[in-house]
């Protein structure tokens, strides 16, 4: 923990030295002023960590001002004035990717200011960005114009994901019987899929069944899915959440601890909730019979 620190300290005196203002938010730094308005930019510790174990501790601090001044130049280039991504047009549209934002990471307020046009997804916010070495830039209302619009911004966002893939691995964890699969990838775009479960299941080859699919996102670069579907309980949804848990304690950039239920014709939802420290269920009653038992309400304390 204390090396943790020492890492995260010397990130943000990086970016204190080179005239921006930084807030540590224990998983990642965010960076405001000159071309970084609203929500700012993100050095995540990702590369950061993997060379400070290649090195001696007293070689930290240089390291990571190297670092940062690589990320914070490369975001900063063809940034003419603020709030400027340094590209327009199809150079934008082809940069661009469907991004989660954490619930605990941006302000509502200046989600609602600064993204107008986010969609909700189960609780989630779903906005657009463009990708810098570990850095990810909000395409905020502003700008929209410069990608041609909301609806040329959302297509070539949606594509780009679609053509990205769904990721590797597919490591399978099995959790009191219930049989969990995790897709991951080194980019944030990987939960978004989340967004469009339906492209998913094509990519996936996956009929749903008619209680459904079960996700979680433990961080930006994770989604997993329950393949226990026509024996999904309460256990299974506990096992989910365990495994959901596990995950995300090492990321640089955890999403959500929940569970979320789609089916097809239906909108992806948060399935789990906490209240008064216990999980909290809420799904159709149908689907809720079926997890819960007979005799369950359409919300049930698990």
């Amino acid at each position: 923990m204390r090396q943790a620190d020492s890492l995260r300290g010397y990130v943000a005196a990086a970016v204190q030295g080179l005239g921006f203002r930084a807030r540590d938010r224990g998983t990642h730094v965010v960076v405001r002023g000159g071309p970084f308005t609203g929500a700012g930019a993100q050095i995540g510790f990702a590369t950061i960590a993997r060379e400070a174990l290649r090195i001696p501790e007293a070689a930290w601090e240089p390291m990571t001002e190297a670092i940062v001044g690589q990320l914070l130049g490369a975001a900063m280039q063809g940034a003419g004035r603020p709030g400027s991504l340094g590209y327009a047009g199809p150079a934008l549209r082809e940069r661009l990717f469907p991004r989660f934002i954490a619930p605990d990471r941006m302000p509502a307020d200046q989600l609602a200011e600064d993204y107008t046009y986010a969609r909700d997804v189960g609780g989630l916010p779903l906005i657009m960005a463009i990708r810098r070495e570990e850095t990810s830039i909000y395409l905020s209302d502003t700008h929209l114009a410069k990608a041609g619009g909301l609806e040329s911004a959302w297509s070539a966002a949606e594509s780009n994901l679609f053509e990205g893939g769904i990721g590797t691995g597919g490591e399978a964890f099995v959790r009191n019987g219930h049989a969990i699969l995790l897709l991951e990838s080194e980019h944030p775009r990987q939960a978004s899929w989340l967004a469009y479960p339906e492209r998913l299941m094509e990519r996936l080859e996956i009929e749903p069944g008619p209680l459904g699919m079960f996700f979680s996102v433990p961080a930006l670069r994770m989604i997993t899915l329950s393949m226990s579907e026509e024996t999904m309980s309460v256990a299974g949804i506990r096992s989910m959440l365990e495994i959901t848990s596990i995950l995300a304690k090492d990321e640089v950039a955890p999403l959500s601890p929940h569970v979320y239920w789609w089916r097809p014709g239906e909108p992806v939802q948060a399935a789990t909730s906490y209240q008064d420290g216990k999980v909290a269920l809420t799904l159709p009653r149908s689907v809720m019979e079926a997890v819960a038992g007979p005799e369950s309400a359409a919300q049930e304390v698990a």
